[in-house]
């Protein structure tokens, strides 16, 4: 039935698939190979070989004989033989967890990001309402202590620092 060429190849032919599908439960023969019984569902679907109803196995366990279906003639897009190439498998296997690594790892970049600018935001708020304070006691008639001014620069402050839940509309627009 299964003829081996090399250890992480095996060839299945139509004929001995069927005769395996109907002595052997689906999971215990995907187990066999190595494979899914999702995936061996498949296989038999794509050679067009039918497979054991619901129930079938649990009428054999009982000691009846449940009908057999006949394996049908090979349409035209029917596949006589399947090749399983584990290896093939298996560097989609890693491939795919390579992207699950390379994913995990973009979201952890993009959260660093977003850590240092809400870091940057909060120092520079920080300074901004320190620089207001200063101002705000100086005894200076410039421009910098003007009382509009030092209110605008503490609501700007209060705009950039990630714990305070307040946010200037027009600020946040590009």
């Amino acid at each position: 039935m299964v003829a081996m060429k090399k250890p992480d190849r095996v060839i299945l032919h139509r004929e001995a698939l069927y005769q395996e599908i109907w002595e052997t439960p689906n999971r215990q023969l995907a187990k066999k190979y190595g494979i899914s019984d999702v995936g061996l569902a498949k296989i038999c679907k794509r050679m067009q070989i039918p497979i054991p109803h619901r129930g079938y196995w649990a009428k054999v366990a009982h000691g009846h004989e449940p009908r057999k279906q006949s394996l049908p003639a090979l349409d035209g897009n029917g596949l006589a033989q399947v090749v399983i190439d584990k290896s093939a498998e298996e560097l989609l296997r890693i491939a795919r967890q390579r992207l699950a690594t390379s994913q995990q790892r973009n979201r952890e970049n993009e959260r660093i990001h977003k850590l240092k600018k809400k870091m940057t935001d909060w120092e520079t708020s920080q300074r901004i309402r320190t620089y207001v304070t200063a101002m705000r006691t100086t005894d200076s008639t410039t421009d910098a202590t003007d009382p509009e001014f030092l209110d605008w620069a503490g609501t700007y402050a209060d705009h950039l620092d990630p714990t305070v839940d307040f946010r200037i509309e027009v600020l946040d627009m590009p």
